[in-house]
């Protein structure tokens, strides 16, 4: 249940949103003229925007701008838990994955449990106000890739996240595919594909696979060169990554309001 009103403000700070998800399915954001903060408090989502798509995992956020569309699914059973900023409050940060540690969470968790926080109460300011603190410190993580911009290369990219197995079309020549994607992403094709299946990889990890099974499914001929890569990209190794979602699989579970 949502206490959203985005028409009115009243004074308001921080509106939240909860939904529960039993199974893989769209999530279904409109644009919104005000900031977020879309917190995974169990389970994994993808997330694509304009320019990047990204990988949200479970006790992970993700910051999105006001006015940025994007399109959203749970990767199976999710709890999903949104926090939307007053313009007025003017936060800065950037459209990203954001780290969680300890107190941003406990921050959440109240704020949906007091929410709407409304300026004029004193402890509800005092909450909005350190949780504006903690949402403009916490680090950036990369789990995400730069989207190339024209139809037909946007089309083959998001085919590739869905099976990095699947040959190019062959009407496309690798030379014009070459060209195109280092124009749009300032990546050339082997880069790309490299970071697409680093990031392949990790929505496998994050929805319960082993490293393993994570390299076959993100294309890898072995799980050094998965492990390789995977390091490379987001500076830790996919094994670690796995004790770390394991560890946010048991936290304490948030309520629902």
């Amino acid at each position: 249940m949502s206490n959203l009103r985005q028409g009115i403000d009243h004074g308001v700070l921080v509106r939240f949103w909860s939904l529960d998800h039993h199974r893989a399915e769209p999530v279904l954001w409109p644009v919104s003229p005000w900031p977020k903060l879309v917190y995974a408090a169990e389970g994994t989502l993808q997330v694509e925007t304009d320019q990047q798509l990204w990988i949200l995992p479970a006790n992970r956020a993700l910051w999105v701008d006001a006015g940025e569309s994007h399109r959203s699914a749970t990767l199976g059973k999710a709890r999903v838990r949104t926090l939307y900023f007053s313009p007025s409050m003017n936060i800065q940060q950037q459209n990203g994955i954001l780290d969680v540690p300890p107190l941003l969470r406990e921050l959440i968790v109240e704020s949906c449990s007091a929410g709407p926080l409304i300026a004029g109460d004193s402890r509800l300011e005092a909450l909005a106000i350190l949780l504006q603190f903690e949402v403009e410190k916490a680090s950036m993580i990369p789990s995400g890739i730069v989207m190339p911009q024209s139809d037909w290369m946007r089309e083959w990219a998001s085919q590739f996240i869905d099976n990095p197995l699947e040959p190019p079309p062959c009407s496309w020549s690798r030379r014009t595919m070459e060209r195109q994607m280092l124009k749009e992403t300032g990546l050339t094709l082997g880069q790309w594909c490299q970071q697409a299946r680093a990031v392949v990889g990790l929505r496998a990890l994050s929805t319960g696979a082993t490293v393993g099974e994570a390299a076959v499914e993100a294309g890898f001929a072995t799980s050094s060169g998965f492990v390789h890569s995977f390091r490379k990209r987001f500076g830790t190794t996919p094994g670690s990554i796995s004790r770390d979602l394991l560890k946010s699989s048991q936290l304490e579970t948030i309520p629902h309001h």
